[in-house]
């Protein structure tokens, strides 16, 4: 009897690590971690995400991407103002964020991971 529970919850667990692993790239909704900072902004790349997801800066900060995923990642601003090109493991690309607004991003080889700068 308690050999079958065990068996039941490490399925369980299995089950769950699975689905959580999976909604990594289909899910429409995510918790985001919001920083906010007047200089030197760091978001990194980390398992086939942007982290933090959303960050928060004043008009004139500077953002650099860090990837330190083993894959090439490009980001890019959906709204065209800032393009980083092919971005291969350990490469930086940074951006001055001169004008108030909130910049949605996205990796278009990885359609979805997503992020957002805010500038006030």
């Amino acid at each position: 009897m308690k050999k079958n529970k065990i068996r039941i919850i490490v399925l369980i667990l299995a089950m769950a690590l699975l689905v959580g692993l999976t909604s990594c790239s289909t899910s429409k909704t995510s918790t985001s971690t919001t920083a906010t900072s007047t200089s030197g902004n760091t978001v990194n790349i980390i398992n086939f995400a942007f982290t933090p997801p959303t960050i928060t800066v004043n008009i004139g900060t500077t953002v650099t991407w860090t990837n330190n995923d083993s894959t090439t990642h490009h980001v890019a601003s959906d709204t065209e103002v800032f393009d980083s090109g092919n971005m291969s493991q350990n490469a930086t690309y940074s951006f001055t964020f001169n004008n108030a607004g909130t910049f949605p991003y996205h990796c278009t080889i990885h359609t979805y991971m997503k992020g957002t700068v805010v500038v006030h």
